[in-house]
């Protein structure tokens, strides 16, 4: 939009006053231009009236816009970025398969800009300084997935259209061009998107496109939803009704199974063989349900086979809401997807990614066809009847999906799919729903899914914070000496026990380390230690045996067991104790004849902390082995699958 024609002249003497009012030259009507950004207004007649720059107007032969199938018209209002809007007209394009209205907004600060809506999917264009990179550049030789830098940024083509017939209602702003022009969508990987539309040669506006919903536009003054749709018939004789025409454009005859196509913007072509098999739907066409709050028709069913060796066969159904648009639901080996078309989308580096990272989540290609129809009934957007051209890439991080198709019509489109459970099909549509027997994981089910980079990520941060936090608490540890004494057996007995002093442990509560340490050869010993509570009586006791053996078999030497062993008493309240020891020893030909214990106070114990890892991994090794086998067997039918199925 010419905004800056309009709005920002640096000489007020040399700018051109455009009127607002004029005479309709066909019926004499008044006709009040409401804003300085509009160009096109339709007459109470039916005449196109343009508004030239130097202020004069001309009738045109436009096309006007008669059906009301859109809840928005000029009148409405509603809100973006916090800024109110009200809507004065549109445009809208018919493409090859699909049909886009901009709507011209006027915010309350006097700037203007387009609401573009068509199939559920809405976006605000902010009118932006053109790229210098197109200067003298024709973009039409850019196929979509290849990159063009502009802005000083390296941009992605995901579609490009042309716009072979336009239409208009209400007071909008349209330049002066073509019966036909072009449109393309860039985006960029830091996620910026850019609108250009190429009227002629070199009149390519640029817009900044910001995608929104339907909820959050706040939309007021909004008119029913009238569509008659469109009606045909077939070369068998049978009357047929699109009822969401022109949104949709392909259906499938009710009276011998024929494939149609809306050619040209004239009529219903058939195409394709037709169906090669009686459709069999699972949800009746025409039902009616609620998923995800969205109350939606059914309107078409299709069956698709994938060109390859699998050849796997899948269902989808067309659902329709006046507001949201269309969406799909599909099904496979009685697992369900809820996929919708979406504006805002991953920009992967390449077309030939096998994954990509977006909304902080990682997306792995799970499977890339191209598929044939084998059957379908009711109505579609689009054309599915492709005689493989369209070529399809899934990249799954479950329950969530990215699902990319390309063909040379439409360019690059990204639908986001979800998991959706049967019971929530069935509550959905009811007695007009028969579920399929669900067979294996579905590629989206949850399962318990969880990513196992990430588990592993997370489970090393625990760890990590677990070892800080032992760190920090035993920092200050004494670890003081308490008792440090050789104890000797008498020849005659194999049993000692001495009282060997007393000691204050200071602290609120804990631990007491004792190394035991005896010259045994062949033999053992083993130690009793007790602290007595001199004001209780509260006895803490633990037992260590110190054993070591050793010899020489078949010519080698070997050994097993150590002269000196480690034990904790923990959790060992403030007070004053007496510390008792009674140790025994082997009895042999040359028994031990002492051992040797020393006795620390409020030490640093690893044993703990390992317990505590300990715990804290079951959960995760759980958890991976659930995961990988599920997941393996998620992948079982997937060509990119990672495991190893050989040895099953």
């Amino acid at each position: 939009m010419r905004l800056s024609n309009r709005n920002n002249s640096s000489n007020a003497k040399q700018m051109t006053v455009i009127p607002s009012i004029y005479q309709c030259p066909n019926c004499s009507r008044v006709v009040n231009f409401s804003s300085p950004h509009t160009t096109v207004k339709v007459c109470e007649c039916g005449t196109v009236i343009n508004r030239m720059s130097d202020g004069s107007i001309l009738p045109r032969p436009f096309r006007t816009i008669t059906d009301k199938a859109s809840v928005i018209a000029p009148g409405t209002t509603g809100q973006w970025n916090g800024k109110k809007f009200t809507v004065t007209g549109r445009f809208r394009i018919w493409t090859e398969e699909t049909v886009f209205s901009y709507w011209t907004i006027i915010f309350q600060d006097e700037t203007a800009a387009y609401l573009a809506e068509g199939y559920g999917m809405y976006a605000i264009y902010i009118p932006k300084k053109s790229p210098p990179e197109l200067a003298g550049d024709n973009i039409r030789s850019i196929a979509p997935g290849k990159k063009k830098l502009m802005f000083g940024e390296e941009y992605m083509l995901l579609r490009k259209d042309t716009a072979k017939l336009w239409e208009v209602e209400g007071e909008l702003y349209i330049p002066e061009c073509n019966t036909t022009f072009l449109t393309y969508d860039f985006s960029s990987p830091s996620g910026r998107i850019i609108h250009i539309i190429e009227y002629w040669p070199r009149i390519q506006p640029a817009f900044e496109v910001h995608h929104t919903d339907f909820t959050s536009l706040a939309l007021a003054n909004t008119r029913p939803y009238e569509n008659s749709g469109r009606s045909f018939k077939c070369n068998c004789g049978y009357n047929n009704h699109v009822a969401t025409f022109p949104f949709a454009q392909s259906t499938v005859c009710t009276g011998c199974g024929n494939w149609y196509v809306y050619k040209n913007q004239l009529e219903f072509v058939k195409v394709g063989q037709g169906n090669t098999m009686t459709p069999q739907p699972v949800i009746k066409v025409g039902a009616k349900g609620i998923i995800k709050g969205i109350s939606y028709t059914v309107t078409g069913y299709i069956m698709k086979e994938e060109r390859n060796s699998y050849h796997a066969r899948w269902t989808e159904y067309a659902l329709f809401n006046e507001k949201e648009g269309f969406a799909f639901l599909s099904v496979y080996a009685g697992h369900w997807i809820y996929l919708r078309e979406q504006g805002k989308t991953p920009v992967p580096d390449t077309i030939g990614t096998d994954g990509f990272r977006y909304d902080g989540r990682d997306f792995d290609l799970y499977n890339d066809y191209s598929f044939k129809v084998i059957c379908g009934k009711g109505e579609f957007p689009g054309n599915p009847f492709n005689d493989g051209h369209i070529k399809c890439w899934e990249f799954i991080a479950p329950p969530v999906m990215w699902a990319r198709e390309q063909s040379p019509e439409e360019g690059i489109v990204w639908f986001k799919g979800t998991h959706i459970a049967a019971k929530d099909v069935k509550d959905a549509f009811g007695d007009a729903v028969t579920l399929p027997k669900q067979d294996g994981i579905g590629m989206l089910k949850p399962n318990g899914y969880i990513n196992l980079k990430e588990m592993l990520k997370y489970t090393l941060v625990a760890i990590l914070v677990l070892i800080v936090v032992h760190l920090a608490t035993t920092s200050g540890s004494k670890q003081e000496v308490l008792i440090d004494k050789e104890l000797y057996f008498y020849d005659s007995s194999n049993v000692h026990s001495a009282v060997v002093g007393d000691v204050h442990l200071d602290k609120r509560s804990s631990n007491v380390m004792l190394t035991i340490t005896s010259s045994v050869d062949n033999s053992w010993v083993e130690v009793e230690a007790t602290l007595v509570n001199k004001k209780d009586g509260t006895e803490y006791s633990v037992s260590k045996g110190v054993e070591y053996y050793s010899g020489v078999s078949e010519g080698e030497r070997w050994s097993e067991g150590s002269q000196d062993a480690k034990v904790y008493l923990n959790s060992i309240p403030r007070g004053d104790y007496t510390v008792q020891l009674s140790a025994t020893r082997e009895q042999g030909a040359f028994p031990v004849r002492s051992y040797h214990v020393t006795a620390y106070y409020d030490v640093s114990n690893l044993h703990n902390l390992f317990i505590c890892i300990g715990l804290l991994l079951i959960w995760p090794v759980f958890k991976y082995i659930f995961t990988y086998y599920s997941e393996k067997n998620r992948w079982s039918n997937s060509s990119y699958s990672r495991f190893n199925y050989e040895s099953e």
